[in-house]
């Protein structure tokens, strides 16, 4: 029970509960009842969400051998695994409760952390699943400047997480 109600989780509920009071005593029950509700519907669509895609990292890890992933992903895969980390982020579809537990599921397996740094870096810049919203809000010349000048990051980031990785 420790791991569920930490500071940071304590702070929120509470900083929940003001906002909730706040609501109601300068809106109205009515009002504060509704926000509450909305914020109750969001929190079952995410709590299923979230557990979906812990249930399919976990049912990968149990179909993917864990020599093919040591094997191309793992330490002595060196910059090939941080290679292929980067495509695999960069080719991950969806929001982070989709992709985290995914990329988390692969460390498990024997991916190396330089690798799995490559991919979450690629996920958060070079998404494919994201280019076309980011173009139609952005701009097309904007994103691919942006997707251009963020290549070499995912490499960089693996690159100095091999290196940070024997210090830390």
């Amino acid at each position: 029970m420790g791991k569920i109600l930490d500071s940071t989780t304590l702070g929120f509920v509470l900083a929940a509960l003001l906002l909730f009071l706040i609501a109601w005593e300068t809106k109205g029950s009515a009002i504060a009842l509704a926000g509450l509700t909305s914020g109750l519907s969001l929190f079952l669509r995410y709590a299923v969400l979230i557990a979906s895609s812990m249930a399919i990292a976990s049912l990968l890890q149990t179909l993917i051998p864990r020599e093919l992933v040591a094997k191309y992903l793992g330490s002595a895969s060196g910059w090939r695994g941080i290679i292929l980390g980067a495509l695999a982020g960069g080719l991950t579809p969806g929001s982070p409760y989709a992709a985290m537990p995914l990329f988390a599921g692969l460390i498990r397996m024997g991916a190396s952390l330089p690798t799995g740094v490559a991919m979450v870096c690629a996920w958060g810049l070079l998404s494919v699943g994201r280019i076309p919203f980011q173009a139609a809000v952005l701009g097309g010349r904007f994103t691919l400047i942006q997707l251009i000048s963020s290549m070499l990051l995912p490499f960089l980031a693996g690159a100095v997480a091999r290196f940070l990785e024997p210090l830390l």
